[in-house]
Order: C-alpha cells, then sequence, then structure tokens
C-alpha cells in the first residue's frame, strides 16, 4: 500500500503546500521597530508587561527597560538586579509588577527593583508561562519546577512563601511534580502544564486530562482563555482549544512546517476583536475562527531570532518581542490593512482603485494595474494593456460594467464586461481626471481641455468640449457632478460649471489668496469642496452666479499641499497630502501618518476611494493602505499626562506633595510623560510654571526645565494634546516652593530690618554723641576762652593790685608821709593850718583803705599765702561785711595749690557767700575744704531760706558763674537746697587738668 503511494508522495506534497500557502495573509504589515538609536540597549527581548498605569515593561537578556511613547528608560544591576537577564514579567492585580530572572524574584517599589527573599525558599525562574495573580496580593509562581505561593498579609510590605501543593498531594499526584505552565481561569480555578498532560485543579480538587479528552502526550507551556472562554493550550508544536462547556478538545494546530524550530517561548494570546494569536519559526500566527493566518518576512515582519513575547496593550495596540530585532510595534492594528509590491503589485505607486460589479479589486498603478486575489495577494491584470508600461491614473466603471482606465500619457481604454477585451478608445492629451454622469456620460480633465463622451456605448471616443471660449486649451484638474446635475471642473484658478446647456465661471467671494485649486470633492449637501497647493482647504456654496466659499482649514493642514479630497457616501471628507491623510466627519477633524499605520505619507492625486463595505482606500508612493473601520478613526481617545519625575542637580524629589526646596542656581528638570501609543506623531505637551509666567508654551519634547527658579511659591500646570485624534488630556499641577536664599528669608529681612534700625540709633546716637561732643567742645572752648579770660582777669588784677598796691599805695603813703611832715613842720603855731592838714590826712587814710579795699576785692592778697589762708580771710571778711558767723573747716592746714585752682576756689568761695549774703537771709555759714582722693571738695552751707533748684531764674548769674569756673577745670557742681532748711554748694576740683572731651 506505501509503494502504491509513492508515485502520488510528490503530488500529495504540492498539493499539501499550495493549500498551506493559503494560510498566508498577505499584507504588508505597518510595523515600527525598536532599538538602540531609539533607547532600547539590547535587541533580544525575552518578556513584556504593561502596568495598569500603562507604562510598557521589556523584559531582555541584558536588563528590563521601561517605555513611555517617548524613551526607554533602562533598569539594570544598577537599580536592584543581580541578574539582569530577565526571564519573566507580570502585572499582578494590585498594580505590583514583578519580574522574575534566574537569580530570584524582584517587586518594583516606585524608584528601584527590590529583590524579595524568603526565609524557606528561593524563586528562580526561567521562560514561560510561570507568574500569576491569585488574587490581591497572592502570586503563583512555577519555580524549580513546582508550583509556589507568595502572599502579603500587611499590603504588601513583607513577602512569604510556600508550596501550593503539600507533601500529600504530590505523592498522591506526581504529575505536579513538574510543572511548565500556570493559568487562573474564569472561575478562579487553577490550569497548570503538568508533566506530558494538563492538570485542572479547582476547590481541592486535581484532575488530570490527557488523552481520553483528545490531548496528545506533550508538555504544555502556554494556557488561555479567550473572551468566549475557550480554553487554549499549546506546546511547542500543537495548539488545542476546549469550547466552553465542552469535554473534548478541538485539534488548532498550526502548520507543523513552520513549528520545528526548538527553543522559543510559546504564547497565547487574543487581541481587542477575541482573535488569537501565537508563535511560528519566522513570525507569528492568528486564528481567524477558522484558520490560522501566519505573518512572517513576506509581510514585512523581521524577528531574527524569533519571537519570545507578545503584548496587546490597554488600547489595543500589539506588541511584539523579537530575538534580534528589538521591540516591533504594529502600528494602527487592526483598523489599517497594507500592500505593496511585496504583495504582487507591479508598483509602490498606486493611482487609483476599482471594485466592479463582479467584486473584483483592481488597483492601479505607476506600472499598470492589479487585482486582489482572495489569498490577499495581487496579480496583474491579464490583456493587451495590462502590461506594466502604463499608468493607470483613473479606473471608473460605466452602466454597462465596462471598465475605463486612462492614464497620464493620455491613453484611454475600455474592457469589456462580457468579451473582457480592451480597446483603445482615444490618445488624448494627459489625463488627470475621469467620471461618468448620472446620464452615463464620460468627462475627461486633460492637459489642453475638458473632453466629453456623450454615448459611450454607440461613440465611445470623447470629444474636446468647445462650446465656452476660455475652455480652449486649458489646463484641467479634476471634475465631479454635484447633486444638482451640474457638472464642476477646476482649472487651477478658475471653478467651470455645466448646467447641461450652458457653460459658466461663477465668481469666488470673498476672492481667495492668489493660490491654485488643486483638488475639488462634489458633496451630498450641493456644495463643493476646494483644495489648495497651500494646505487650504474651501467650503464653497452656489449662491446666485457665485461660489460663496468659507475657509474651514484645520490648522494641521496649513502649509501641506492639498493631493486628493472624496467626499464619501456618509458626507465625510478625506483629504489626502504629502504628510498623511485628514478625515473630517461633519463634526471633528482626525489626521493620520505612517505612525498611525498609513503605509507612506506621500499620497497621489485620484487616490482616494470608498469600498462597497464602507472602507477607505488610499494610494500612496509606497503602497496601497486599506482603513477597514472608518467609524474607529473617530473613537474617543483618553489622553493623559504624567509628570514622570521632578529632579535638581541630578537629585529625584518626591512628587506625592508639595515641593520644597532651597534656592540655588541649578535647574530644576521635569520629566513627563503621555501614556499612549498611537498617533503621538502630533502630541504636544502645553506647560507653565503659575506665578512665574501667565502664557502657556508648547513642546513636542516631553521635559521641561527651569534653570534658577526664583525664591515663591508656584503651580507647575501640564496637559497633553493631541490635535490629529482631537483628544486632549486634563491639567495635571505639581506645587513647588522655592525657598529663598538666606539674604532673603524674612529672618534676614528681621535682622536687616534690626540691623538698619541699630545702624540709625547708632547713627542717631553718633550724631546726638557728635553734637554733644561738638557742643562740649564748643563749650570747652568758650569755657577755655572765658577761663583764658578769666585768667587773664586775674592776672589784670594781680597786675593791678600790685600797680595800685605798689605805686598808688606807695604815693598815697608817701603823700601822707609829707602832709603829715608839713603838719609837723608848719601847723604847729598854725591851728588852721593844722585842722586842714588833719583832714587831708584824714581823706588821705580814707583813700588808702579804699585802695586796700580795691586791692582785697581784685585780688586779696591772702591767696599769695595760700588758699587756705584766703578762705580765712573770706570768712572773716563776711563775718564783718555781714555780721553773718561764717566758719572755715579745713582738712589740712597745708593745702598745696597752683595759683588757678586756689584761685577758682576762691572765687566760687567768694560768689556762694555773695549769694547768701543778697538772698538766703542765713544766720549761719559754713565753709568746708577737703580732699577726696585726686579731688578737692569745697562746700558752701547755709541755713537761709532755700530755693527751688528745679527753676532757674534768668538772672541768675551767680550759680551760673560757679558751673562754668567749675567746669573749666573738669570739675563738679551739685546743689542742694530745701525750702527753710537752707542751701549747699558743693564743688569738686580735680587736682589735674581735665583732658578736652571729656
Amino acid at each position: 500500500m506505501v509503494a502504491a503511494l509513492r508515485p502520488y508522495r510528490q503530488l500529495i506534497v504540492s498539493l499539501w503546500l499550495i493549500w498551506m500557502s493559503s494560510w498566508v495573509l498577505c499584507q504588508e504589515l505597518p510595523l515600527r521597530y525598536y532599538n538602540q538609536r531609539d533607547g532600547l540597549g539590547n535587541m533580544a527581548v525575552t518578556a513584556m508587561a504593561q502596568e495598569p498605569g500603562g507604562y510598557l515593561w521589556i523584559g531582555t537578556q541584558s536588563g528590563l527597560f521601561r517605555y513611555d511613547g517617548a524613551r526607554f528608560q533602562h533598569f539594570g544591576q544598577s537599580d536592584g538586579f543581580i541578574d539582569s537577564y530577565i526571564r519573566a514579567l507580570h502585572a499582578d492585580v494590585d498594580g505590583n509588577l514583578w519580574v522574575g530572572t534566574s537569580d530570584g524574584l524582584y517587586r518594583w517599589q516606585g524608584q528601584r527593583f527590590v529583590p524579595i527573599k524568603f526565609q524557606n525558599a528561593k524563586l528562580v525562574f526561567g521562560y514561560g508561562q510561570n507568574l500569576t495573580s491569585l488574587g490581591s496580593h497572592r502570586l503563583l509562581a512555577i519555580s524549580h519546577d513546582r508550583l509556589w505561593l507568595v502572599t502579603s498579609v500587611d499590603q504588601g510590605s513583607t513577602w512569604q512563601a510556600r508550596e501550593f501543593f503539600g507533601a500529600e498531594q504530590l505523592l498522591r499526584n506526581p504529575e505536579i511534580r513538574k510543572l511548565h505552565s500556570v493559568h487562573i481561569g474564569p472561575q478562579g480555578d487553577l490550569w497548570m502544564g503538568c508533566e506530558q498532560a494538563l492538570c485542572h485543579y479547582d476547590k481541592g480538587k486535581l484532575v488530570v486530562i490527557g488523552k481520553e479528552s483528545g490531548l496528545p502526550t506533550e508538555s504544555w507551556v502556554a494556557i488561555f482563555h479567550d473572551r468566549q472562554a475557550t480554553l487554549w493550550i499549546r506546546s511547542q508544536r500543537h495548539v488545542f482549544a476546549l469550547p466552553a462547556g465542552g469535554h473534548v478538545f478541538l485539534d488548532r494546530s498550526p502548520p507543523q512546517n513552520k513549528q520545528k524550530k526548538a527553543g522559543g517561548n510559546p504564547f497565547l494570546a487574543e487581541d481587542a476583536a477575541g482573535r488569537v494569536f501565537s508563535r511560528q519559526d519566522e513570525g507569528i500566527i492568528r486564528w481567524n475562527g477558522t484558520r490560522w493566518e501566519s505573518f512572517d518576512e513576506s509581510n514585512g515582519l523581521t524577528i531574527g531570532g524569533g519571537v519570545n513575547s507578545f503584548l496587546v496593550d490597554r488600547d489595543g495596540g500589539i506588541w511584539i518581542g523579537s530575538l534580534g530585532h528589538g521591540l516591533i510595534h504594529w502600528l494602527g492594528y487592526p483598523n489599517w490593512e497594507n500592500w505593496t509590491s511585496r504583495q504582487g503589485l507591479p508598483s509602490n505607486v498606486v493611482l487609483s482603485f476599482l471594485r466592479d460589479r463582479e467584486n473584483v479589486f483592481h488597483v492601479g498603478t505607476r506600472s499598470g494595474s492589479a487585482i486582489l486575489q482572495k489569498t490577499g495577494q495581487f496579480s496583474v491584470s491579464p490583456g493587451t494593456y495590462g502590461g506594466t508600461s502604463y499608468q493607470w491614473s483613473n479606473m471608473v466603471e460605466d452602466v454597462k460594467g465596462n471598465i475605463w482606465a486612462s492614464s497620464y500619457s493620455g491613453f484611454l481604454v475600455r474592457r469589456d464586461q462580457s468579451t473582457k477585451l480592451e480597446r483603445m478608445i482615444a490618445r488624448l492629451p494627459a489625463i488627470s481626471g475621469l467620471f461618468f454622469d448620472r446620464s452615463g456620460q464620460a468627462w475627461l480633465s486633460t492637459q489642453r481641455g475638458i473632453y466629453n463622451a456623450r454615448y459611450p456605448e454607440s461613440n465611445p471616443i470623447p470629444l474636446e468640449v468647445t462650446e465656452y471660449s476660455s475652455l480652449k486649451d486649458i489646463k484641467v484638474i479634476q471634475g465631479c457632478q454635484g447633486r444638482s446635475g451640474a457638472i464642476w471642473f477646476i482649472t487651477g484658478k478658475e471653478v467651470l460649471r455645466f448646467d447641461g446647456e450652458r457653460w459658466s465661471k461663477p465668481r469666488l467671494q470673498p476672492t481667495p489668496p492668489s493660490v491654485r485649486l488643486d483638488t475639488l470633492a462634489c458633496a451630498s449637501d450641493g456644495g463643493l469642496w476646494l483644495g489648495d497647493e497651500a494646505g487650504r482647504i474651501w467650503r464653497a456654496m452656489e449662491q446666485d452666479d457665485a461660489l460663496e466659499i468659507h475657509d474651514a482649514t484645520p490648522p494641521l493642514l496649513l502649509d501641506q499641499a492639498v493631493v486628493a479630497s472624496l467626499v464619501d457616501s456618509r458626507g465625510w471628507l478625506w483629504v489626502t497630502t504629502g504628510a498623511g491623510i485628514a478625515v473630517w466627519n461633519r463634526a471633528q477633524w482626525r489626521f493620520f501618518n505612517q505612525e498611525s499605520g498609513l503605509v507612506w505619507n506621500d499620497s497621489n492625486q485620484n487616490a482616494l476611494y470608498e469600498d462597497s463595505d464602507g472602507s477607505m482606500w488610499v494610494g500612496t508612493s509606497n503602497g496601497a493602505s486599506h482603513i477597514l473601520r472608518p467609524e474607529s478613526l473617530f473613537a474617543p481617545s483618553q489622553l493623559e499626562v504624567l509628570v514622570e519625575s521632578v529632579s535638581r542637580d541630578g537629585e529625584a524629589l518626591p512628587r506625592d506633595k508639595p515641593i520644597r526646596l532651597p534656592w540655588t542656581s541649578g535647574p530644576l528638570n521635569f520629566k513627563l510623560a503621555a501614556l499612549t501609543y498611537q498617533n503621538r506623531e502630533a502630541l504636544n505637551f502645553r506647560y507653565r510654571m503659575r506665578g512665574l509666567e501667565p502664557e502657556w508654551s508648547m513642546t513636542n519634547i516631553p521635559e521641561v526645565r527651569y534653570a534658577a527658579l526664583p525664591p515663591g511659591r508656584y503651580h507647575f500646570q501640564v496637559a497633553v494634546d493631541n490635535p490629529s485624534i482631537q483628544a486632549f488630556s486634563s491639567t495635571v499641577e505639581v506645587e513647588v516652593v522655592i525657598l529663598p536664599p538666606w539674604w532673603r528669608t524674612k529672618t534676614f529681612y528681621t535682622a536687616c530690618g534690626l540691623l538698619l534700625v541699630l545702624a540709625l540709633f547708632l547713627m542717631y546716637h553718633y550724631r546726638i554723641r557728635w553734637l554733644i561732643i561738638r557742643q562740649r567742645r564748643k563749650e570747652q572752648l568758650a569755657r577755655e576762652r572765658a577761663y583764658d579770660l578769666e585768667v587773664s582777669r586775674e592776672e589784670e588784677r594781680k597786675h593791678l593790685t600790685r600797680e595800685i598796691h605798689d605805686e598808688l599805695g606807695q604815693h598815697l603813703s608817701a603823700a601822707r608821709m609829707r602832709v603829715s611832715m608839713l603838719g609837723m613842720e608848719f601847723a604847729g603855731s598854725n591851728s588852721a593850718l593844722q585842722g586842714k592838714i588833719d583832714c587831708i590826712i584824714t581823706l588821705m587814710d580814707t583813700t588808702i583803705k579804699v585802695v586796700r579795699n580795691v586791692v582785697s576785692s581784685l585780688r586779696p592778697s591772702a591767696l599769695d599765702m595760700g588758699v587756705v589762708s584766703a578762705l580765712e580771710w573770706l570768712a572773716d571778711e563776711f563775718t564783718g561785711n555781714t555780721g553773718i558767723p561764717c566758719s572755715l573747716e579745713v582738712s589740712e592746714e597745708n593745702i598745696a595749690l597752683d595759683d588757678k585752682r586756689a584761685t577758682t576756689i576762691f572765687r566760687i568761695a567768694q560768689e556762694s557767700l555773695t549769694n547768701i549774703s543778697r538772698h538766703a537771709a542765713a544766720s549761719q555759714v559754713e565753709i568746708s575744704l577737703k580732699r577726696m582722693e585726686k579731688h578737692y571738695v569745697l562746700e558752701v552751707r547755709d541755713n537761709g531760706r532755700g530755693f527751688d533748684t528745679s527753676l532757674r531764674k534768668k538772672k541768675s548769674f551767680g550759680l551760673v558763674g560757679i558751673r562754668e569756673r567749675t567746669l573749666m577745670l573738669g570739675g563738679e557742681v551739685a546743689i542742694f537746697s530745701v525750702s527753710g532748711v537752707g542751701t549747699t554748694i558743693k564743688v569738686s576740683i580735680p587736682l589735674t587738668d581735665h583732658e578736652p572731651g571729656q
């Protein structure tokens, strides 16, 4: 029997390979590769996870990376890892991120990874599905082929580990001694790949599932429940599925010829639409409900050593972890499909599309047309004009189902629907536009006018339209038929209208800027859409003989030349540019480019097409894109902005409370993140530092730096905007308090104020003191001058005293003696003469006495014998003149004073006695002179009527004189007086001269 089949083996293999080829889905995947240039330091991705906050974590063979959509942050041995070869990643129900390596288990704690140590075990990890959550603060882990339960009873502060199955269970069920994978089912039950079977554990009961349920004897390394509760399991080569409620597994194994390479990490995952993904040797596979679809290098997926990890993020995006080609993001999944020459297009420059009434899909390119096959592969259209020499810029279908195609070279070709034969209809100037109106007439826009075929069936050759003089030899770009039936064309700067009978050129009001109109689209509401080379979109409505236009340009279209425009059956406006496409759903705009899933940013003229199912096709210079569900393009998108970190001078700062920082000149850095991974090309961060700047600033770099913020209280505000998808986040705020430097603190200001007050006080005090010193100097100078004057007076008195005493006294004494001698000589016999002589002698004696009194008043001669003798004389003189007893008390018998001090003490005592005699009405006066250390103290006391010392009389010159005389010698005066008791004048005179200014 086997020998009989040998001749057919080759045929069987060939048929099998042909059948297997249908598994390959021919598409060009819109992929974005991340490598070292993007910050992903290692290209061998081993595990992936997304934490609830949105960060993507990528495990590699040399550390862990965190991706926020803009940058990768590396975590290695410096961040707590001993072994940086990442084997497993898991985000649990509490939001904790767990990392398994061959060295141990780690948990993310906000700023770094912390190794989890257990007293009774050390968990180590290999590849596979070996971490899962059993509930809050309950983790299941496979280590050393055994299942461990890791729990925490204090909200994650400490963790304990124990084997999930006890020794008795292991003894009864030897299958669970070696586990390959673990999965928690929808009901909280436990599924495990154990030995060479599948184990199910629920409510303490363990069931081993094998051949009786349709499973071969293999190691099941991946287990998964989809949203329909179907259980999927996978080994290295096979995939089986158990529908919900079923008892027998169904074989869903992919082609075995693509599952031969060992050493990979088989996985199972589900996308947002419920389609299951897994791996194959050269890429990934997807179950579409009936069969596996294959994606490999023919689709643009380059994986190097294989795919070991796969992640569907919270927005439905797909991430592929390759061994050798880094992280791969499937852009625009699942809404975008792309085709290029790799999938059979004769050229990547796609110019036109058409789905005919037989549901055949045609694509016109720069090198001929192609037809989309059921396999997803394009094949070049057969026929005389189906080669690669023609640029099929337009393809339309007439009322009979015949296909008309035109080229930029001027060829107009028709393919007959019934015979499938192609016929050259005409050779015209370069054709830029072709359409049929509702009456069945063909209209062509060319470089040299408008052509029309009124009866395409009987007379298909188009004729030049010449009824309107302005149509001769003009360049016509595009045309369309409006709702009213009018035919519209644009010629660059003009709009032409044909109502079926006559041509007109409606004026545009207001007149648009002097630019060239490049696109025209007729809207279902009777209006027109015009596009120009500057990226402006104009909405035009007929108003009498004019077109009233309104600028409807969204900001992101400015400066982007509009290439093509189309209004679809929904009334949506589609616009293509050299930088992507824009869509308006009559309420909002959306913008898309390669980062969104578009095969190429540069689109082509006329290369917009609505398919029969409402999907849209876009032709570009590098292939064709198919938007499967246009409505999904307007799905609401939530944006969130995060202040990822705040740092200054390399030090990370806490963000859970107001940041209080001392002032320095170092910059304050804010790292921002917007954890969205689709349509990031137009993402902008809007920020300001409230309290410093009133206006908002914009940046597309997720980092803001403020250099040397002045002291104060600020609020850093940031939001993220994505105008391409009309998504805007709420504002996040971080309070920042910059403490002033020490020279700008309140304490410093208070100290400065106090110092200023003190300085003013000292200045005031100094000035007062200076004024006092100055006054004292003036007074001292006055005293010195007065003293000099007094000394001069005393000297004059001395001189006068000597002159009077010596000269006048001598002369008077001599005159008296001569008068006496004359009396003795001549008056003895003359009594009259004697009487006269006696009178003269008496007058002479009186004059001598007066002279003596004058001499005594000027300067008593007793002063020449010392101050004590002078005071004794003064006391006796006072008593003799006033009759008031005056006593003198001297502590030393011989007091030796210089002349100025002796004279001053004498004059003070003399002035005091004079005042007593005039005002005191005293009955007793006492004078004392004592030596006290370096001073002589003079006291003059009386028991008179006294006076009020606080009241100064305007003419109390005596007391003033006493003070002045005392101060001139640096002495002090004290006056004590009590009414009815008496007065004491106490004068202290230093023994030495007083220093000036003291």
